[in-house]
């Protein structure tokens, strides 16, 4: 990062969405493990190494195991929140989040537990090109679309805090007409069913067309997941 960029940086808090049930894959993506760190973990990890500030957790489905496995590699590090409100969808868990932020913060960055490719260095490139135009969101782009992980500016979290149901940052972004764009294909691969964890276990895709390649085979079949849908 450029001097600059770390100086914005600092006053950009990380919210990390773990609430979701994982319904599709049938056990808690959260604490499903690769290369020895549960995935939840890894979004952490690469939080706390991106940003300045402690990353704030939003817990719904098993919060008492997320909490246990944070205490355990964080300690106090991070700051964790409960949404008791998750199976009403990402909405609760994006409000949620944002009232956590402290009040000083110029923006939010959103990341999510299940992109597991994601690390340090992609949430710093999104960072830096955030911090060249300040005023506006930044956001991943991957597979033809833009998503999280996604940097918010406190301007516009008012649009947040009306989302309603399961609904998160992307109708804001899809809707903004200046958009900061950094591409990132890690952040095509994520883990969401069976199929996917099992080639996360086989060695996960490297490169932008093995992300691509391993994205068009997941949705084969089905619909298109949400580019900010929870964990």
């Amino acid at each position: 990062m450029t001097a600059v960029a770390r100086r914005r940086s600092r006053n950009v808090t990380c919210v990390i969405l773990a609430a979701g049930g994982s319904s599709r894959l049938g056990t808690a993506k959260q604490l499903v493990r690769h290369r020895g760190r549960a995935l939840l973990r890894r979004a952490a990890d690469a939080a706390v190494q991106a940003t300045a500030r402690p990353p704030i957790v939003v817990v719904g489905a098993e919060a008492l195991r997320l909490r246990a496995l944070l205490r355990r590699s964080h300690g106090g590090r991070v700051a964790v929140v409960a949404n008791a409100r998750w199976r009403e969808g990402l909405s609760t868990s994006v409000v949620k989040g944002l009232r956590a932020v402290p009040r000083d913060a110029d923006a939010v960055l959103f990341v999510l537990t299940d992109q597991p490719l994601v690390g340090a260095a992609a949430l710093e490139r999104l960072l830096q090109a955030w911090s060249r135009q300040p005023s506006r969101p930044a956001a991943a782009r991957y597979s033809g679309r833009v998503g999280v992980p996604a940097v918010i500016p406190r301007r516009l979290w008012s649009g947040l805090d009306g989302l309603r149901g399961d609904t998160g940052a992307r109708r804001l972004l899809g809707g903004s007409p200046r958009l900061t764009v950094v591409d990132m294909p890690e952040a095509a691969f994520d883990v969401d069913r069976p199929e996917d964890l099992a080639r996360l276990e086989r060695g996960a895709p490297r490169g932008a067309d093995g992300l691509a390649e391993a994205r068009r085979a997941a949705d084969e079949g089905r619909g298109e997941r949400s580019a900010t849908s929870e964990t």
